[in-house]
């Protein structure tokens, strides 16, 4: 089976993303391993070594999770400890595993003072071997409905769809496919409707049903986040927008994982012959 890492660090924000993980895992008839990760403590430091602790409490934890959740899912679910840095050991087993899906809760802070949202939560999303899919606490629908696809005029924009095919037909969603306007210029605008009615037939050919909207704004997240809430979506599928050669996705991607209120999906853009590009496709 398919196997879906999650990553824990016991806040409200990580469990609330384990919940809707079962039922992306369910859909997916994938395995789930929880991550938590253990930081290590420095030779010189003036302060006691408590990895000992922090493993028996984490495994403590981790075993109540799996009692709790894994009634509810139809694979099988199991819990990793690794040490290190946060980001670097959770990406790594998404890599061991061969992970389809990395999840984790956003703006939470553990017993262990340590954001996934932040530096790590960006750089997972950076790192990242599949597609990531960040959750914040205050998402709390029932089901995935209604799926957000917005498109842009950059080159890799429309690389997101095999992914929305596949998670749309998985969860049993309609894909609303929002065409992004931030600019008057007319041939760049013509692109955009071009790409949006591209996509449409792919969604047609494949059974899914499908509409398309077009909006436009100064700013591409902006415009992103005002149709989420508008339009009561239920998950955003988007390109992480990560500058060639860093770990630091940008500005605008942060944006939509920081103030959306339904899941967002990332998926790195695969590089094109192109430079013309506005939100690496959104």
């Amino acid at each position: 089976m398919s196997e879906i890492v999650v990553a824990i660090d016991f806040s409200s924000c990580s469990v609330n993303a384990l919940k809707y993980s079962v039922k992306i895992a369910n859909a997916y008839q994938a395995n789930i391993t929880l991550v938590n990760v253990c930081k290590p403590c420095s030779d010189e430091s003036v302060y006691p070594d408590t990895k000992d602790a922090h493993y028996v409490e984490a495994e403590k934890r981790l075993k109540e999770m799996v009692s709790d959740f894994a009634p509810q899912l139809n694979g099988e679910m199991r819990y990793k400890i690794r040490e290190g840095k946060v980001y670097s050991e959770i990406v790594n087993e998404a890599k061991y595993n061969d992970a389809i899906l990395l999840i984790a809760g956003t703006h939470g802070i553990s017993g262990f003072e340590e954001y996934f949202i932040g530096s790590n939560a960006y750089r997972l999303v950076s790192l990242s071997p599949c597609p990531m899919i960040t959750i914040r606490t205050m998402f709390q629908k029932k089901d995935f409905k209604k799926i957000l696809l917005p498109i842009d005029s950059s080159t890799e924009t429309r690389q997101k769809t095999n992914f929305a095919v596949e998670i749309a037909t998985k969860l049993g969603a309609e894909v609303r496919i929002l065409g992004v306007y931030n600019t008057g210029l007319r041939d760049i605008r013509k692109r955009i409707k071009n790409y949006a009615h591209q996509v449409k037939t792919i969604f047609e050919k494949k059974g899914i049903k499908s509409s398309i909207d077009f909006a436009e704004g100064k700013k591409a997240s902006g415009i992103i986040l005002d149709y989420i809430g508008i339009h009561d979506m239920d998950m955003v599928v988007m390109m992480s927008d990560k500058d060639s050669g860093t770990m630091i996705i940008g500005n605008e991607a942060q944006r939509v994982i920081n103030h959306a209120p339904v899941p967002v999906v990332s998926i790195h853009p695969i590089p094109t012959s192109s430079s013309n590009f506005t939100f690496s496709g959104t």
